[in-house]
C-alpha cells in the first residue's frame, strides 16, 4: 500500500521520551505524569492541567546500571526503566505513579525512589497504587479509597481539582478520545485492512507517550487519509501477536515483512484491552478501578487464565485471524506460566500457533524473522491443502 505521510508525525512521536506534543503541552503549562502499567487509573491524571506518559525504554543503549540495581535476572522492561530514568531521560516529568503490577515493575519503583528520582525536581509526585489481583467487592473498595488518597495528594501538590466532578469529565474526554482511536483500529477488521499493524502499534503506542488533546486533529487527518487508501490486492495471513510489554514496532514489522498482517493486539502497550469506554454513570472513583479491575487481561490477576484465553479465541473469531504469535519477554514470571498454560489450549483448538522468547529491545533480529517467516509460511501451505 502507499505509505501515508500523515503517519510521520506518529512514527517521529517514538523516536525521544520528550517528543514535540509532550514539549508542547508542558509550554502550555501542563503537567506530565508518567506511569509504567495497564492497571494505572489514567483519567485519574488526565484530570485538569494532567497528561499521562507511560514509560518507554526503547532509545536505552545500554543497561549496565539497571543490571546492577535490579539484577540481570528480571526482565529487561524494568531493568530498561530504570536505565533510562538513570540516564535523565524522563527529568522532564512531575510525578511517577506506579501500580504493584508485577515484582518486577514493583522492584523497578523501589529503584526509582531509593535512587532519588523524585528529588531531582521539585514539587515531584511520587506514589504507588496496590492494585489487588482479584476482582472482589471489598478489593474494589479497598482501592477505591486508595485512588481517592493519592487523588487528593496529587490535587493539593499542584492546586488541580479533583473533584467527583473533574474525574468525572476526565472520563468523558478519555471515552471520546478512545472512540475516536478505535474508529481507526477497527479498520482491521477488514478483509484486507487500510491500515498495517506495524502502523497501527506506532499509533496506538504514540498515543500512550503523548498528550491526547494534541493528537486529536491528527488522528482525524489520518482516518480521512486511511479511508481514501486503496488497500493490497492480495489477501494476507492474518495474525494476531499475544503476550507482554511491547512497545517497539519494530517488532511488528519485522513479522509483517515476513508476508502477513497483523490485525489483532494482545499484549500490554496495545489496544486489546485499552480502548474500551469507561462507565459515565455513578461514583466515577469507583468505575475507574472497577474499570481497570474488570478489564485487564495482564496474569497478575489471579483465576482468570481460562477467561484470559476465551478472550484470546474470541479475538480470533472476531479478527478473522489464522495464526496467533505467542510472544514472551525473558524472564517475565506472569507470562511465562500463561504462555505455558494457554498456548497449549490455543493448540488443541486447532489454531496455528508459535511461542517466541524476546527481550525488551529489539535483538535477534534474525532469529525472530526466521522462526516467523517459516510459521507464516506454514499457514499460507495449509491454507492451500
Amino acid at each position: 500500500m502507499k505509505e501515508l505521510k500523515e503517519m510521520e508525525l506518529f512514527s517521529e512521536l517514538l523516536r525521544t521520551p520528550e517528543n514535540e506534543l509532550v514539549k508542547k503541552a508542558i509550554a502550555d503549562g501542563r503537567h506530565p505524569i508518567g506511569y509504567h502499567c495497564y492497571t494505572t487509573p489514567i483519567p485519574l491524571i488526565e484530570i485538569g492541567d494532567f497528561f499521562p506518559v507511560r514509560l518507554r525504554g526503547t532509545q536505552v543503549e545500554s543497561t549496565e546500571d539497571g543490571n546492577f540495581y535490579m539484577g540481570a535476572w528480571l526482565c529487561s522492561y524494568s531493568r530498561t526503566i530504570v536505565q533510562s530514568l538513570i540516564n535523565g531521560d524522563y527529568d522532564w516529568l512531575d510525578g511517577l505513579l506506579g501500580t504493584l503490577s508485577c515484582i518486577q515493575i514493583q522492584r523497578a519503583m523501589q529503584h526509582e525512589g531509593l535512587l532519588g528520582i523524585d528529588k531531582r525536581k521539585s514539587p515531584f509526585f511520587y506514589e504507588i497504587i496496590d492494585v489487588p489481583r482479584k476482582q472482589l467487592d471489598a478489593s474494589v473498595h479497598r482501592m477505591t479509597v486508595d485512588v481517592r488518597r493519592i487523588a487528593d495528594e496529587l490535587g493539593s501538590m499542584y492546586g488541580v481539582d479533583m473533584s467527583d466532578e473533574a474525574l468525572s469529565q476526565a472520563i468523558h474526554e478519555h471515552n471520546e478520545f478512545n472512540a475516536l482511536m478505535r474508529s481507526i483500529g477497527d479498520m482491521r477488521l477488514e478483509d484486507k485492512p487500510r491500515i498495517t499493524g506495524s502502523e497501527w502499534h506506532e499509533v496506538m503506542a504514540a498515543s500512550l507517550v503523548s498528550p491526547h488533546y494534541l493528537l486529536v486533529e491528527p488522528l482525524k487527518k489520518l482516518k480521512s487519509a486511511l479511508e481514501a487508501r486503496v488497500p493490497d490486492k492480495v489477501r494476507k495471513p492474518r495474525i494476531m501477536v499475544v503476550g507482554s510489554i511491547l512497545d517497539d514496532p519494530a517488532y511488528t514489522h519485522l513479522i509483517e515483512e515476513q508476508g502477513c498482517v497483523v490485525v489483532a493486539d494482545r499484549y500490554c502497550f496495545g489496544s486489546m484491552p485499552g480502548l474500551e469506554d469507561i462507565e459515565e454513570e455513578g461514583d466515577p472513583y469507583e468505575n475507574i478501578v472497577r474499570h481497570y479491575l474488570a478489564n485487564t487481561q495482564c496474569p497478575r490477576m489471579m483465576e482468570e487464565s481460562v477467561d484470559r484465553f476465551d478472550y484470546v479465541m474470541d479475538t480470533v473469531d472476531t479478527y478473522k485471524v489464522d495464526g496467533v504469535v505467542f510472544e514472551t519477554m525473558k524472564f517475565c514470571d506472569l507470562w511465562g506460566y500463561e504462555a505455558l498454560v494457554n498456548f497449549r489450549r490455543i493448540q488443541k483448538a486447532q489454531i496455528p500457533a508459535i511461542r517466541i522468547e524476546r527481550e525488551y529491545l529489539l535483538s535477534g533480529e534474525g532469529q525472530f524473522a526466521t522462526r516467523t517467516q517459516a510459521f507464516v509460511e506454514s499457514i499460507r501451505t495449509k491454507d492451500l491443502v
